[in-house]
């Protein structure tokens, strides 16, 4: 019967690897054959020690993977205790097979036609291969590609190479990579002098992190760590006497100076190598950790203590999200997306999209239309109700007006004025915006709702600031970035290649400029003007109900941008009343 089911499963095998060759043929347009396809994969990213990601700043430096922080052992530090403590419950033939385990695989397809728990039947090498190369998907054309990386690694790397960069890899629950962090965050210890009942522990974690995490369910992690001891046992490891001794991992926190700066530095470095190379993100953050890469950055530190220190103090539940911009350098000196200093949380700065009420006007309705008709701020607009396409905004408080300047309309942030010169420039602020690449921009946003703020997913607090770094460079937009350069171990150095647009001209930026001073003087941004600025505008943002609450200003060349809500939006008017988000930022660019 045995040799029967095997035969079978051989089979199986071999129709899955003809039926692969389709499903991945374009990927293999340039090797000859599957086999050469996973040589170069292990090729072109070699497997070997990942080297921290540093990030900085202020000639100070942070030392990253991944956004985290790794500990990597090598073959030399290995103990043999992690690696016999691996082998017993994830591989027992490790040291004998080539990358794959027949007898594995039978194993696991025995045990899942009698049992409800399914076995994987991967080897170590088979999973290294995953964690490194591929994603998670559960497809038969993953699985043949999992299987040919693993043959090509045990070709090139010994089996002490292999384990090393398996625990050095493996997930252990909390933000840990790596057995070496694992055993300093979990036991304030380093791998090699952990004890049995520790190493069992820790080694029953990667299996599935989720279900074995020892903070959040240690009970589980406890049921298979006694699944360890034994296999431990069977192998003559441990002897048929040995006691599980109780173990107490403590709570791990992981922790960066800035975390919400250096998260978002090191994934737009992830990104600008991917676009550069050609490669997925993936792989590019594999080349960034094989190269050692240094990346220098515009933080500033102070600001960003102010912004995070401002933004701790703001009432709860209000959150919000702070991006300060050099406007000469084009280099983001301030990024804050949380209240926490710890790392992997969500990024209000870069990740959260939100209407941004009246602070798009003077991007998308006021700068073209003043481009376009050459109107002058000391112009006026008719200010009396409209309706248009059957949009038809109020002013605030339900305000009725008549002929009003342009100065006023964007000083008081006056809706219906602002509609009448949308429906002038229409096409032309559709065509400005363009270049400052609103990534969530749709074409329903196409649309006078538009001109008031009314977009279907948003703009984020680091989008919407960069691109009120054209009020500071004469109507010019360079998209900012918080990378100075990129330096690799091999010596080259890449430094981000933005280009130049021409958004207006000079005379509609210094009327624009005017404007958004006229905010500050006397109109919706009063609280935060600063009468010893060489230079001092803005633009306040609300939208319905006041859920959101907006202000970019520009403080001599300095922009700052703020974004105040709730992650599930709510009002807020007597915050919004009190325009707490520029009294936020006056208190964050306080000199």
């Amino acid at each position: 019967m045995r040799i029967t089911t095997g035969y079978l499963v051989l089979l199986g095998l071999t129709m899955m690897l003809l039926f692969s060759l389709f499903s991945i043929k374009d990927e293999l347009k340039t090797a000859r054959t599957l086999f050469f396809w996973a040589d170069e994969q292990t090729t072109r990213h070699p497997l070997t020690s990942y080297q921290p990601i540093t990030v900085t700043y202020e000639n100070k430096r942070v030392e990253l993977y991944d956004g985290l922080r790794r500990d990597d052992l090598t073959p030399r530090t290995l103990p043999k205790k992690v690696e016999q403590a691996f082998v017993a419950i994830e591989d027992q033939r490790f040291y004998q097979h080539d990358g794959y385990d027949i007898t594995g695989i039978l194993r696991a397809f025995t045990k899942n036609q009698s049992d409800s728990k399914s076995q994987g039947g991967s080897t170590i090498t088979q999973q290294l291969a995953r964690m490194t190369y591929l994603t998670n998907e559960k497809t038969y054309t993953r699985k043949i590609k999992e299987l040919l990386i693993a043959v090509s690694l045990e070709q090139k790397y010994s089996k002490k190479e292999l384990m090393t960069a398996y625990v050095n890899q493996a997930y252990f629950a909390n933000n840990i990579y790596g057995i070496e962090l694992a055993a300093k965050s979990y036991f304030n210890k380093p791998a090699r002098e952990l004890s049995w009942s520790e190493i069992s522990f820790l080694t029953a974690i990667p299996n599935n992190p989720s279900l074995y995490d020892p903070l959040r369910f240690p009970e589980n992690t406890k049921k298979r760590q006694q699944r360890i001891v034994q296999a431990l046992i069977r192998d003559r490891v441990l002897t048929k006497d040995f006691a599980i001794s109780r173990v107490s991992p403590r709570s791990y926190k992981p922790s960066v100076p800035y975390p919400d700066y250096i998260d978002a530095t090191v994934q737009a470095a992830v990104r600008m190598t991917a676009q550069k190379k050609g490669w997925s993100e993936k792989h590019a953050a594999e080349y960034l950790h094989q190269q050692g890469a240094v990346i220098s950055t515009y933080l500033d530190s102070a600001e960003q203590r102010r912004a995070k220190e401002a933004l701790r103090n703001l009432p709860n539940p209000i959150e919000g999200a702070y991006v300060g911009i050099d406007g000469q350098t084009h280099g983001v000196t301030a990024l804050v997306g949380y209240k926490s200093n710890l790392t992997g949380q969500f990024n209000r700065a870069v990740q959260s999209y939100r209407q941004p009420g009246s602070a798009i006007k003077p991007l998308l309705v006021y700068g073209p239309y003043l481009e376009k008709t050459k109107a002058r701020l000391s112009s006026t607009l008719d200010g009396s109700p409209v309706c248009i396409d059957g949009y038809c905004p109020s002013n605030s408080g339900n305000r009725i007006l008549g002929q009003v300047t342009i100065a006023d309309a964007i000083a008081y942030s006056y809706n219906t004025p602002a509609i009448r010169a949308f429906a002038v420039s229409f096409r032309e602020g559709l065509k400005s915006i363009r270049p400052f690449q609103f990534s969530q921009w749709t074409r329903e946003d196409d649309a006078f709702t538009s001109a008031l703020g009314g977009l279907q997913y948003g703009i984020s607090p680091y989008e919407l600031t960069n691109a009120y770094s054209v009020f500071v460079n004469d109507g010019i937009y360079r998209p900012a970035s918080m990378i100075k350069s990129i330096t690799l171990k091999n010596g080259t150095v890449e430094r981000p290649q933005e280009k130049e647009q021409r958004i207006w001209s000079s005379q509609t930026n210094r009327e624009l400029r005017a404007g958004l001073k006229n905010v500050m003087t006397y109109g919706t941004g009063r609280k935060g003007y600063d009468s010893s600025a060489r230079y001092i505008g803005g633009k306040t943002g609300t939208t319905n109900d006041n859920k959101d609450m907006w202000f970019v200003g520009i403080k001599n060349q300095h922009i700052g941008g703020i974004w105040l809500g709730a992650d599930r939006p709510r009002p807020f008017p007597v915050e919004a009343n009190a325009t707490l988000q520029v009294q936020t930022w006056a208190t964050i660019l306080r000199p």
